[in-house]
């Protein structure tokens, strides 16, 4: 017969077990890969699923014998382990099974479980790299655009400076040759010479400005029927793994059903990721919470986008200058970005505007309907 006590040991035991069962399926359904080891590196636990990440059965890591050989030998200093308790934000690239590269993001922690003195968390940032990759590319591209753009304006004004005194030039050089040419045959051998060369060079020279002045002038546009919201959208995920890195939320709340406006997608693109990363980019000194928010509404006859931080605002004496060419608070920024945006909002009939919320900045970019 069984005595009062065991009624209460038998649930300790179903607890127990029950607690095992839900920290195995915990265990075997994260996509983080967890391992433990004890002083000398040696496995002591491999999580079930960690074929997720490097394709390797628990038992194939298990025959790596260590956690060194597995990860490498330089992961972490085993005293500074001791002496801080963990070591945080580990990045390691290793090759999966498959012979894939995977980016890593490891966490160490010092513990004593069943012979185990190092628990090690390993997350997959593979993408999250990528993405980053590509982003930063896609900056240089835009950074280039700028560029291009800010030289061809520079072009077109030097070709126009140059043209002038280029077309007295030649007004000048016609008016002497008409001139020398009421003169006695036998006095205008050298002076006609001198002045065909002078009409020959100048003609040169102004093939080049014209040449200069069809590259310098701007390619039209490629307009076309584009939805706000999905553009906008586009936007949001190309800076989701820099907000990520930033520790920034990004925020976009849409107004359903807009009318459609007829613009040129790749230059609003450029505009609204020069609002987004300026904004992310002013919240980097900020403690708490950083928030860059998205939205989108109809206004007498127009779309309307606004994007929100919570920096730090725009100064006084910066708020009337914001678009101005070579304006800028950046330590590194050459003050073109938001010139060139307001370029573009102005070319596609709209406006763009600045102005403090009491919470940080606003920037609004309204575009016609039709």
């Amino acid at each position: 017969m069984s005595g009062p006590g065991n009624g209460g040991k038998t649930r300790a035991f179903e607890a127990l077990r029950a607690s095992e069962e839900l920290h195995r399926a915990t265990l075997s359904n994260i996509s983080d890969a967890v391992f433990m080891a004890d002083d000398a590196g040696k496995f002591t636990f491999v999580c079930p699923n960690v074929d997720v990440i490097f394709g390797f059965t628990p038992d194939e890591v298990f025959a790596h014998g260590r956690l060194g050989a597995f990860l490498g030998d330089d992961l972490f200093d085993p005293a500074e382990l001791t002496a801080r308790g963990e070591i945080q934000n580990v990045e390691r690239e290793v090759t999966a099974k498959n012979g894939a590269r995977r980016h890593l993001l490891i966490h160490l922690k010092r513990v004593s479980i069943r012979g185990g003195t190092v628990l090690c968390t390993c997350r997959d940032i593979t993408e999250l790299r990528q993405a980053e990759r590509q982003l930063a590319l896609a900056r240089m591209d835009l950074a280039h655009a700028a560029r291009l753009t800010l030289v061809g304006e520079l072009t077109a004004s030097i070709v126009h400076e140059i043209q002038q005194p280029l077309t007295a030039i030649a007004a000048n050089t016609e008016a002497a040759v008409t001139h020398v040419s009421r003169w006695p045959k036998s006095t205008t051998g050298e002076v006609g010479a001198i002045l065909a060369d002078i009409q020959e060079a100048t003609a040169f020279a102004a093939g080049i400005i014209e040449r200069l002045r069809n590259i310098a002038r701007k390619r039209p546009m490629a307009p076309q029927s584009i939805d706000l919201n999905e553009l906008v959208a586009g936007v949001a995920r190309l800076v989701s793994p820099d907000a990520l890195r930033r520790r920034v939320h990004v925020l976009f709340e849409t107004t359903p059903g807009l009318p459609k406006i007829v613009a040129d997608g790749i230059s609003l693109q450029h505009v609204i990721l020069n609002l987004v990363m300026n904004a992310m980019e002013a919240m980097d000194q900020v403690p708490g919470n950083r928030e860059v928010k998205l939205e989108t509404r109809r206004s007498n006859g127009s779309v309307e986008l606004s994007v929100l931080d919570t920096g730090p605002g725009i100064t006084e004496e910066m708020l009337p200058r914001m678009f101005d060419a070579f304006v800028t608070s950046k330590r590194e920024g050459v003050g073109l970005g938001l010139s060139i945006a307001r370029s573009i909002v102005e070319a596609h009939h709209g406006s763009i505007t600045a102005n403090n919320t009491g919470h940080g900045a606003s920037f609004v970019v309204a575009l016609p309907v039709s």
